[in-house]
Order: C-alpha cells, then sequence, then structure tokens
C-alpha cells in the first residue's frame, strides 16, 4: 500500500480559537464533539466526500470513535476538495529537504508538526497527520525558496526513499511545494499535512 502525500490551506487560527477547545473536551466525553457538529453542520464536510454534512450525518460513518469525530471537526478548518499534496513524491522532496539540512526537523515542511490533544495524537487515519500554523509558512517558504539552487543538486540517499524519484521530478514536486506555502502565505493560512 502507497502512502499519498496530502496537503490542504488549513484555518489555524479558527483550529486553536474553535476546534481544538471542542477536540480537548471531547477525549474526555465524545458526546462534546457529537452535539458541537451536530449544532454546527454547515461549517463541517464529510472528510471521506467532500459532501457538507446533514442531519443524518452519523450514518456515514460505521463507528464514531475520538478519531472520526477529529476527523469531522477538523474540516471546519479546510476544504476536503482541494487536495494539493505530493502524491508519491512527498518522500523523494522529504529526502532532499532533510539532505539539505536547513531545517531543525527536515521533514516539518512536508508533514508539518504532529497535532496532541490532552495526550491524545490527532491521526483518524492512522498513517500521520500534521499542520503548519500560519504564522511559520513565511519563514519555511523563504527556508525552501532560498535553497532552491542547492535542491537541485541534492543527492539524497536513494535507500531512504520509499518511490524512486530523479532530480527533475523531485524538483518539479519541490516547486509545487513552494507554490503550495506561497497560497497559504497569501491567504493567511496554515497547512494540514495528510496520509
Amino acid at each position: 500500500m502507497s502512502m499519498e502525500h496530502k496537503a490542504f490551506l488549513f484555518d489555524t487560527d479558527k483550529f486553536y480559537a474553535e476546534i481544538k477547545p471542542v477536540m480537548e473536551a471531547s477525549v474526555e466525553n465524545t458526546a462534546v464533539a457529537h452535539e458541537y457538529i451536530s449544532n454546527h453542520l454547515d461549517e463541517f464536510q464529510s472528510p471521506y466526500t467532500g459532501e457538507p454534512l446533514e442531519e443524518d450525518w452519523e450514518d456515514e460513518f460505521e463507528e464514531l470513535t475520538l478519531q472520526v469525530y477529529f476527523d469531522i471537526l477538523l474540516t471546519a478548518c479546510y476544504d476536503v476538495e482541494d487536495d494539493r499534496g505530493l502524491v508519491d513524491m512527498w518522500d523523494a522532496v522529504n529526502e532532499v529537504i532533510k539532505s539539505l539540512d536547513i531545517f531543525e526537523d527536515g521533514e516539518e515542511p512536508v508533514t508539518g508538526q504532529e497535532i496532541e490533544v490532552n495526550g491524545v495524537t490527532v491521526d483518524p487515519g492512522m498513517e500521520g497527520m500534521g499542520i503548519i500554523n500560519s504564522g511559520e509558512v513565511e519563514k519555511i517558504l523563504d527556508a525552501l525558496q532560498d535553497n532552491r539552487d542547492a535542491a537541485e543538486e541534492a543527492d539524497p540517499d536513494p535507500e531512504e526513499m520509499l518511490y524512486e524519484a530523479d532530480p527533475e521530478e523531485w524538483m518539479e514536486a519541490y516547486d509545487e511545494l513552494c507554490s503550495l506555502y506561497e497560497d497559504a502565505l497569501d491567504e493567511n493560512k496554515g497547512l494540514l499535512f495528510t496520509f
């Protein structure tokens, strides 16, 4: 099974102000999430189809676990249908960026920072999820743009890559990642990454 990288512009301000507090309260009692979703249906989409949630929204989900509630709650902060991910080129770009040694955590620009709520990692797909806060976007974008030439000359270890990629392919994906950060900066948004 391949891990496909997905990326979305993400309203981190709304996340911290409105959604994260609901998630925190839901760790102890999922009824809090259920009630919040039911009372704010117009803010949410199905995380699977992108369709707006309707009155019978519970029927779409096999089991309403804490992670499923988290998945639904997060849709208030991004458009499920606007996936701008790197698909299978994420790993090559990730290895190139790590080889540049320009970030404390070399994977952060591609995978984001893990979200933890009251000791629970938010990861509905169980394959990884992370965010980049809106206030960090410009700094990361500047570093990526300033090191583009070095990225073109990078020689990442092919043994570390999950998928084969040549420099032309990874640079196209590197530029797509920069464009994603530019869009986030223009719209004063953060980013959400999932697999």
